[in-house]
């Protein structure tokens, strides 16, 4: 298991793809669980949705604790290289990511249409509690996120190829914000497509989660700010 866990840049061996392909898609699926059991409405549950809010809040709780354990777990064992410590160049890396984004959002977020299924879906959350969907937006996110699409992802898939890597992480990190339909709001897909290519390069650059993660906080921190005005 530690053999299909570790990243190995030098031999490609195709079970070992397969197996990171259906472990990564496992690991997405599980990270979509927790919050994923607060968008039940009162229309699905009838006279159990008081019940529902009052237990949902603490199984949600529990259970991220749970799936951020196993994510980072399995980060630790598939990141090839030794994490480079926070130094002056990481803080320009991650200030240049930063107004980045900002300008990406800048030139987006007025081009996209007024909701989409991600953010209907963090309506529904908002509704049920919006103190975890602050919480989850803000601290979980970016840490989960970031660990699983950059940091499992990029060790993973093209680990020799860093262009390659960034740029499918970026796509990816797109599609599972945005996934493609009869009703894809393309501007923001693209949105976030560049960010989570952005955020891929500075994992690549840096050598270091924490900086991205960092990046992805303070975007996520700025559009909370910004939403409650």
């Amino acid at each position: 298991m530690e053999l299909l866990l570790n990243s190995n840049k030098n031999n490609f061996n195709p079970l070992i793809g397969i197996f990171h392909v259906m472990a990564f898609l496992g690991l997405f699926l599980l990270e979509q669980i927790p919050l994923g059991l607060l968008t039940l409405t009162k229309k699905d549950l009838g006279h159990n949705y008081a019940s529902y809010l009052k237990i949902v809040p603490i199984i949600t709780i529990i259970l991220l604790v749970i799936v951020a354990f196993i994510i980072w777990l399995v980060f630790k064992k598939a990141q090839s290289f030794k994490t480079v410590p926070f130094k002056k160049s990481t803080w320009i890396i991650v200030g240049i990511a930063v107004i980045l984004i900002f300008a990406i959002n800048a030139v987006t977020v007025p081009l996209m249409n007024k909701t989409n299924a991600n953010v209907d879906a963090l309506q529904l959350v908002a509704k049920n509690n919006i103190a975890i969907l602050v919480f989850f937006t803000i601290i979980v996110a970016p840490i989960l996120e970031e660990i699983l699409f950059r940091g499992i992802f990029m060790n993973w898939f093209f680990a020799n190829t860093p262009i390659v890597s960034v740029i499918l992480s970026g796509m990816f990190f797109g599609y599972a914000h945005a996934p493609i339909g009869a009703h894809t709001d393309w501007i923001y897909l693209l949105s976030k497509v560049m960010l989570g290519i952005v955020l891929a390069a500075v994992y690549a650059r840096t050598k270091n989660i924490k900086a991205n993660i960092t990046v992805h906080f303070l975007n996520n921190f700025l559009a909370i700010i910004v939403g409650a005005f």
